[in-house]
């Protein structure tokens, strides 16, 4: 199936159906488009207008100490991000429904326009923040396998895991990880525990969700409460 430029794999599930995630970009413009779904044994094709909606999202700023915002990726953990989520498995290792992966309530939601000291970044919130108290056990929402499973400079310790066809997951700034890399991991089972390493002003949970390489509102997939003043971030 496509949509504007973007396309996405239907792939047939053990039910005989077919089955396949399609992304929408916070950065798409709105409108109604078309959804293009064809097949490749007889090349039929079906056309299916979809409205993408107008949504505005709140601005936030956060507060960062210097040695903090001067953090920067370096090219090795720009390549690896960028590959992580461009790759694509074929086998699906996950089921609906995703479990949240602590019990924390939101403390920044997807989508929000970030500001450090006073100052637009030209970036939105690609996750979510939960709050977590140092040492809390960080769960995978889905079954899967991990990717990768290291420190980065902005990222702190970082998990990231493909569940397949698509879906992909990340954790950020934990204080300590007990997964490696190659290693199959079941719903909820435990991938690190919560902290403040890399860019992070207090112990909280960052985590993300991928569909095709593109962020998705991990909110839509779990029932998310928000904190009370979520618009601060911690």
């Amino acid at each position: 199936m496509k949509l504007k430029e973007r396309s996405a794999k239907l792939y047939l599930q053990p039910d005989g159906k077919r089955f396949g995630l399609l992304p929408i970009s916070v950065k798409d413009t709105p409108g109604t488009f078309s959804l293009l779904i064809s097949r490749s044994d007889d090349g039929a094709s079906q056309s299916l207008p979809v409205v993408i909606r107008k949504t505005v999202f709140p601005s936030q700023n956060v507060k960062l100490a210097p040695e903090i915002e001067g953090l920067h990726s370096t090219p090795e953990e720009m390549a690896l991000l960028a590959s992580f989520r461009d790759a694509i498995s074929e086998t699906r290792s996950w089921a609906e429904p995703l479990a949240p992966p602590v019990s924390g309530c939101m403390t920044s939601p997807f989508g929000v326009k970030r500001w450090h000291n006073g100052k637009p970044t030209g970036e939105y919130h690609g996750g979510v923040d939960q709050r977590t108290p140092e040492g809390e056990a960080i769960r995978a929402v889905a079954a899967g396998t991990i990717t990768f499973a290291k420190q980065f400079n902005v990222l702190g310790n970082a998990v990231g895991i493909d569940h397949g066809q698509g879906l992909e997951s990340m954790y950020l700034h934990m204080s300590r990880l007990v997964v490696a890399p190659g290693a199959a991991v079941q719903r909820g089972d435990i991938l690190g525990y919560a902290g403040s390493t890399g860019r992070s002003t207090g112990p909280h949970l960052h985590w993300v969700l991928y569909v095709n390489g593109v962020n998705v509102n991990p909110a839509q997939w779990v029932k998310l409460a928000p904190c009370s003043g979520a618009a601060k971030k911690r």
